[in-house]
């Protein structure tokens, strides 16, 4: 399976740029109003957007295995894992009807944070505590 590391990494790097792209698209559709347009479009893109991150986590995990990498012993991982799941948290609460829509932008503008700060984590190697 090593030998084809550069392809994992590249579809994972590709699957990263896509979900993000996802995220900001799907997050403005919302967060301007449109869903109360189109509930069949918001399917769509949800489903698709799950498509996505689904694939990115499998070559995440396959990179995992691939290098011999433990998540909890690797300090840039480990930051990048916990920035996830904050990206995670954040874009969940950006995209929920019932909270204020000032609070929901606020999430939607962290949860991107957080992804930028994920990207320079793994791009430096280095723990966000350590820049």
């Amino acid at each position: 399976m090593a030998e084809h590391y550069t392809w994992i990494k590249h579809f994972h790097i590709g699957m990263a740029y896509l979900t993000v792209t996802l995220f900001v698209l799907r997050g403005l559709y919302r967060l301007l109003g449109g869903e109360r347009f189109s509930l069949r479009l918001r399917t769509v893109t949800n489903r698709i957007s799950y498509g996505v991150d689904t694939l990115l986590l499998l070559m995440g995990i396959l990179l995992l295995v691939v290098l011999q990498l433990n998540p909890l012993a690797v300090a840039w991982l480990s930051s990048k894992l916990g920035l996830l799941v904050a990206y995670v948290i954040l874009g969940v609460f950006a995209f929920r009807n019932r909270l204020p829509l000032a609070l929901r932008w606020l999430c939607f503008a962290l949860a991107i944070g957080c992804w930028v700060l994920m990207y320079k984590t793994a791009r430096l190697h280095l723990p966000l505590w350590m820049w």
